[in-house]
């Protein structure tokens, strides 16, 4: 008796952990975020000329497509690489990009397309990157508007290692959010990407926000749950522009 109550209680201890996974699984592609990142480096002196062209032309036509949940765009705060400004748009599904990319493929009220618009942003760039992530509503949180900067974790876990750092990560979240460490915090599963496995997003309101949470990110309650999963980091931190936001 006392074997079949250990097991029962096994269990459900089990059924318990892999549950918030199996509910992100069981999502369809219509219901699940997805987000593309494009991050740009422009020529010298010409970000600015870049950035105007998406406040004066592309918002308006992001604003037409009904598949774009939103849109947000962000400028350099502190970054380990150059870049000039990160464009993020947020879809239901692939599906729903698809559908947004054939509008944005149309002649727009202005006489141009957005693609055609692209051409001259890529002619003002030096370079630029896309990277495709789907959202885990498990382990996010609602974002709210008091944040003024806006971290981008890029994580890549060891191999085989993604069942045991997603469990260890939704310890750690109630850790963080009994430290108040951030205003809120997203996390991803990287679809595109040159070698990334997962993005957890952070709103905080000062550098000294980042400092005190890295000093916890090396205590006794982060350390020991991801020494073994996490294979290497890439941290940038930057500042949200309103004028380009889209919903």
């Amino acid at each position: 008796m006392k074997n079949r109550t250990r097991l029962g209680y096994l269990l459900l201890t089990l059924a318990t952990a892999l549950l918030p996974a199996l509910l992100d699984a069981q999502r369809s592609a219509s219901e699940t975020e997805v987000r593309q990142i494009v991050t740009f480096l422009f020529q010298p002196g010409r970000a600015a000329e870049a950035s105007a062209i998406y406040q004066r032309q592309l918002r308006p036509i992001y604003a037409d497509v009904p598949t774009l949940r939103r849109f947000r765009a962000y400028h350099e705060a502190e970054s380990p690489e150059p870049l000039d400004l990160v464009v993020v748009s947020s879809y239901d599904g692939m599906a729903g990009m698809d559908s947004a990319n054939s509008a944005l493929r149309r002649e727009a009220r202005t006489g141009k397309s957005a693609f055609a618009i692209y051409g001259t942003i890529g002619a003002l760039s030096q370079s630029h990157h896309d990277q495709f992530i789907e959202m885990m509503p498990s382990l996010s949180d609602s974002v709210s508007s008091t944040a003024t900067l806006t971290v981008f974790q890029y994580i890549r876990v060891a191999p085989g290692m993604h069942l045991d750092f997603e469990a260890g990560l939704r310890d750690v979240r109630k850790s963080e959010k009994d430290a108040q460490l951030y205003d809120w915090s997203e996390t991803g599963r990287v679809l595109v990407g040159d070698g990334w496995d997962y993005v957890r997003i952070f709103g905080i309101r000062t550098l000294a926000d980042w400092h005190r949470y890295q000093r916890f990110a090396l205590g006794p309650m982060m350390l020991p749950r991801f020494i073994r999963t996490v294979a290497a980091r890439k941290t940038i931190i930057l500042r949200h522009d309103p004028q380009l936001s889209v919903r």
